[in-house]
């Protein structure tokens, strides 16, 4: 049987409710063309350096992604509500969606990426389920500074820095990123609707700035 937990901080489990995307609706006035999410202790947990990467592997009836001592990675629960705005709100229909991560554990990552399943209302109403490689559009991994993965994902997607949003966990990431134009979201906890909520509600403000 998998052990629930490989060490991390932060082990909520709660439930995953797509339906609680309802909560995090929002009429906005300035919408981000690209938003990015770093991964460990932002998305899901624990670190992909935790893992013992020689045989990751997903559960074909739970969807359980595990190690080969059956450590489970864990999306932070409400990952999935934030998600399913980016990909069923109207509001959000030209935004791109990124993944910036310092993590020297690169092809982990990337695997780890193509198991984790989010989930979603379509606009049928239907459940729907994606990896999270097939809802992002840009994936940059690597070590070093985030502002070298912002760079690239500039010249990637086309999009301006001061058209960016980002989420990351770690404060020395918000403040080198902050200094390239880029408005940064703090999550220290995980990403939350409350702290994605207070980024677009930066995201406004800073639009506002720009147009004085």
């Amino acid at each position: 049987m998998p052990k629930a937990l490989a060490p991390g901080k932060n082990r909520s489990t709660e439930s995953k409710d797509p339906d609680f995307a309802t909560q995090v609706f929002r009429k906005w006035t300035y919408i981000p063309q690209l938003v990015v999410f770093d991964l460990d202790f932002t998305m899901w947990f624990p670190a992909m350096d935790e893992l013992h990467n020689e045989k990751i592997a997903k559960d074909p009836v739970t969807g359980d992604v595990t190690d080969a001592i059956g450590w489970q990675v864990h999306f932070y629960p409400e990952i999935h509500a934030v998600l399913s705005v980016l990909k069923t709100d109207p509001q959000f229909r030209n935004t791109k969606i990124g993944v910036a991560s310092r993590t020297e554990e690169i092809e982990t990552a990337k695997k780890v990426l193509t198991l984790m399943d989010v989930e979603f209302r379509g606009e049928d109403g239907e459940l729907t389920k994606k990896t999270l490689s097939d809802i992002a559009d840009f994936v940059t991994v690597f070590p070093g500074s985030k502002t070298t993965h912002f760079k690239q994902l500039k010249e990637q997607s086309g999009v301006e820095f001061e058209d960016m949003l980002f989420n990351d966990d770690d404060m020395e990431n918000v403040h080198d990123v902050s200094a390239l134009g880029v408005v940064c979201s703090h999550c220290p906890e995980g990403l939350t609707v409350a702290s994605w909520l207070q980024g677009m509600e930066d995201f406004q403000l800073a639009k506002k700035q720009q147009s004085v």
